[in-house]
């Protein structure tokens, strides 16, 4: 059994975004980007061991869309009854968006009857099926298939509010262009498993207006983040930007090039590889795990300073105290030796500080 398939992030992530695709796929208007679509779901299909060949033409996708699709529901649920629940939440999703205009007032209702239990037996409200489909209704009609796929994909935000953080799985920041989508099973994946850790990425074919409001609470509830800065990919670099905002741990690679990444990436400890040649990955999958648990061993080590105890607490308790909030006593006694070397300090006197390893240099390997 694949071990992500108990990982309630990566099942309700990729669930959503199977089923949209699914469905977004079904529309006229997806013939354009079939091609696209088709090679993502054949590698999740493939990523989960589920076994199915779909059309390589859109005529023949539309055509057998409501045998396949039942198929499919039917492999998902023996691999995993929580992925095929939010397979058909993502299916709706999409096919509402595209459907909504055509809808009246009594389908709405028969389609709300249905979908709100759905939601409701994985701890989601009705609200967060009230607040989609007004959402829906504020969006313009859009003729372009990465545009309904992203009207739909504003769920998503609310579908992963409710978890926690999972401390082992790794978000993987990458271009998804060639021969980057390859990478994802022959080298990310591989590396990251060797690291003790569960990869899991976010699906290309999504208008980028409105990528970030889910991937960053995505990004939030993994443990690390992994990014191949290789193509300078705006969206990746993005990407890491928030993993250090959230205080993420970030493993950073690239293949060797003229090209510096940003002033602020730059300085990082980044492994290049290179993709040659035809089995380069036999010994880059060992390197690259060795380069992972060297970082995280380092971000780890990194938690337990005293001094960023301290400054995280007395950071906590300036919110609480600006919000007019009671301080807890466990976050005080936490503080408190902060407290006593601001004193130290107004009396002139000095106070120790832990010291911290100098980040290492760019294009270290470990």
């Amino acid at each position: 059994m694949n071990a992500l398939l108990d990982s309630p992030l990566y099942c309700r992530f990729n669930g959503f975004a199977l089923g949209a695709f699914l469905g977004g796929a079904n529309f006229e208007i997806a013939a354009p980007r079939y091609g696209a679509m088709r090679r993502r779901m054949q590698e999740f299909l493939l990523e989960i061991g589920v076994q199915a060949a779909l059309p390589p033409r859109h005529a023949a996708y539309r055509a057998g869309y409501g045998s396949l699709f039942t198929t499919l529901k039917a492999q998902l649920h023996a691999r995993s009854p929580l992925l095929h629940d939010f397979m058909g939440i993502g299916a709706m999703a999409v096919l509402y968006a595209g459907n909504r205009s055509q809808l009246g007032r009594a389908q709405r209702q028969l389609l709300r009857e249905r979908w709100v239990p759905a939601l409701d037996r994985h701890g989601l409200t009705p609200q967060v099926y009230d607040r989609f489909v007004r959402d829906i209704g504020r969006s313009a009609p859009s003729r372009d298939a990465s545009v309904l796929l992203s009207h739909a994909f504003g769920l998503v935000t609310e579908l992963l509010q409710p978890l926690a953080p999972e401390s082992d799985i790794c978000f993987v920041a990458m271009p998804f262009g060639k021969p980057f989508g390859g990478y994802f099973g022959s080298y990310y994946r591989p590396a990251l498993a060797r690291a003790g850790f569960r990869a899991i990425r976010a699906w290309g074919g999504i208008s980028s207006e409105e990528y970030y409001s889910f991937v960053g609470p995505l990004l939030n509830r993994c443990g690390a983040v992994f990014a191949d800065l290789s193509t300078l990919n705006l969206n990746v670099i993005n990407e890491v930007r928030l993993a250090h905002g959230g205080n993420r741990p970030t493993f950073l690679v690239m293949r060797p090039q003229r090209r510096e990444p940003p002033s602020n990436i730059a300085q990082l400890p980044i492994l290049e590889y290179a993709d040659t040649p035809a089995d380069w990955q036999r010994q880059a999958v060992p390197q690259l795990a060795r380069f992972i648990r060297w970082i995280w061993k380092d971000y780890t080590a990194s938690l337990t300073e005293e001094r960023v105890i301290v400054d995280t607490a007395l950071q906590l308790i300036r919110y609480l105290r600006s919000a007019s909030r009671p301080v807890p006593p466990a976050l005080a006694s936490l503080a408190e030796p902060g407290i006593q070397d601001t004193v130290l300090t107004l009396r002139g006197g000095r106070a120790a500080r832990p010291s911290r390893r100098p980040p290492s240099a760019s294009r270290e390997t470990p």
